[in-house]
């Protein structure tokens, strides 16, 4: 009867693993969703003159402007945004993805935008949707990126791959055709008439040039702060950029068609994963991270900005300057208007 009593209390204070994984689980979802609580409830200062926090949409991660309005996509759809109102609509018309927006596109002539979803590749003529899925050609269902060329045709990245859409017409491209990576999330046509694939989304990375002379992979070995590359962009006059990392890696690499070197933390930069690229109108260099704001490049050095200074998140996703100067800066909590006044003064 004392021996039983014995395993008992053993059992109690040693409970089975699997138990205890569970227990762990619980404890740290509630550990989790009440900082989540918390933040959401604690009172937040009203950001700086000059800056303008707009919610919903909550989550941004493509920015576009079509006809007039502001396009924005994340993980709850599709928005729009009155640029002098600031009122926001989602987009509901019939056949309009409803998911997950990874990329944004408005042709040359201005008369059509073009959705990477979750869900397929949609086009809008401003009255009516149309979607394509692998069904019809594509090389996967998951589009990641977009990029028009001087042809008028269309390169799409996907998870599993690129597609070149011409005219009714698919081409795709797979890691046997010569990608460095599996996945295609970011697209780039520099002024030399280089096309640039990064891979940002699966963890073996990867970044391809295609020219005439065919196609070319970086890795690491070649300059690359990591593999997964997340965001390009050329300064005009200058180099290539490449925003790379994963997690709390990474670095934004410069290639100028000969050298390679790397910018980090430890240069300016807010945080070592780069998220997202941007040139605007003055030349500047804004480089969003994933978890720490966003680095403002001056002829002074380096300038960061957070949810303290006005940010509406940490995650600086996506960026787009509007006819007036502004800057719209798209976070995982919403979009923020950095007023030209405010910024050209650095």
């Amino acid at each position: 009867m004392v021996t039983s009593q014995k395993s008992e209390s053993e059992s109690l204070a040693n409970p089975p693993r699997w138990l205890a994984v569970v227990q762990f689980l619980v404890g740290a979802g509630l550990v989790g969703g009440l900082g989540v609580l918390i933040l959401a409830l604690w009172p937040r200062q009203s950001p700086p003159p000059g800056w303008t926090l707009v919610s919903p949409p909550e989550d941004v991660m493509a920015l576009s402007y079509y006809r007039g309005t502001l396009w924005s996509g994340g993980r709850d759809g599709l928005s729009v945004v009155d640029l002098d109102t600031l009122e926001v609509e989602p987009v509901r018309t019939p056949g309009a993805p409803r998911g997950l927006v990874y990329a944004l596109l408005v042709d040359p002539d201005e008369q059509t935008l073009w959705v990477g979803h979750k869900d397929g590749l949609s086009r809008y003529d401003g009255a009516l949707w149309q979607t394509w899925t692998e069904a019809d050609g594509l090389t996967d269902r998951e589009v990641l990126a977009l990029a028009s060329d001087p042809d008028g045709g269309l390169w799409i990245g996907t998870a599993h791959g690129l597609s070149r859409w011409d005219r009714g017409q698919w081409t795709s491209y797979t890691h046997a055709s010569g990608l460095a990576g599996e996945a295609v999330s970011v697209i780039l046509r520099d002024s030399s008439g280089r096309w640039w694939f990064g891979n940002g989304y699966s963890v073996d990375g990867g970044l391809t040039s295609f020219d005439d002379e065919g196609w070319h992979t970086y890795s690491t070995a070649d300059g690359l702060a990591h593999p997964m590359v997340n965001a390009i962009v050329e300064e005009p006059g200058g180099p290539l950029w490449f925003g790379t990392g994963f997690a709390s890696r990474g670095g934004l690499s410069a290639f100028d068609g000969t050298q390679w070197w790397t910018l980090t933390v430890d240069d300016g930069l807010a945080g070592p994963k780069v998220r997202s690229l941007f040139v605007d109108s003055e030349g500047g260099l804004w480089v969003g991270s994933e978890y720490d704001g966003i680095a403002h490049r001056t002829a002074d050095g380096w300038e960061v900005f957070t949810p303290d200074d006005g940010l509406a998140g940490w995650e600086v996703k996506a960026m787009w300057e509007d006819p007036a100067g502004n800057l719209w800066l798209g976070t995982e909590a919403g979009l923020t208007r950095l007023s030209a006044n405010v910024w050209r003064q650095g």
